[in-house]
């Protein structure tokens, strides 16, 4: 039993102390993976005159941010946490934040373009 109790304490101890998976970085808009990058296989599957129905299934999260019956915009947003290098005391986290729009017009894709 002491020996589960010593054991516990240091894991306790260790998990404290432990480093995040977050990377650290100087520059988001360099440093981290592009939305383009990242979802590139999705995108090289999507084309001018696309149903939505079609694009929902290459990005099954995106939302509707905007619909005006004729012309609706969808949005797909990627999110990357990382370190800022020039806070090294801090191990404040932060959010990078990169969104896909897809414009629609009588429910076909007229074009994307990052947000």
């Amino acid at each position: 039993m002491k020996y589960i109790v010593i054991a516990l304490t240091v894991m306790l101890l260790v998990s404290c102390t432990s480093t995040s998976d977050f990377p650290t970085i100087d520059d988001p808009n360099v440093e981290l993976t592009s939305i383009q990058k990242q979802y590139a296989d999705e995108l090289a599957n999507i084309h001018i005159g696309d149903y939505i129905d079609y694009v929902a299934k290459q990005f099954p999260e995106m939302v509707v941010a905007s619909d005006n019956m004729k012309n609706t915009i969808y949005e797909f947003t990627y999110q990357q946490q990382y370190l800022l290098a020039a806070n090294s005391n801090n191990d404040e986290t932060k959010t990078y934040t990169q969104t896909l729009r897809f414009y629609f017009i009588n429910q076909k894709l007229a074009h994307w373009k990052v947000k």
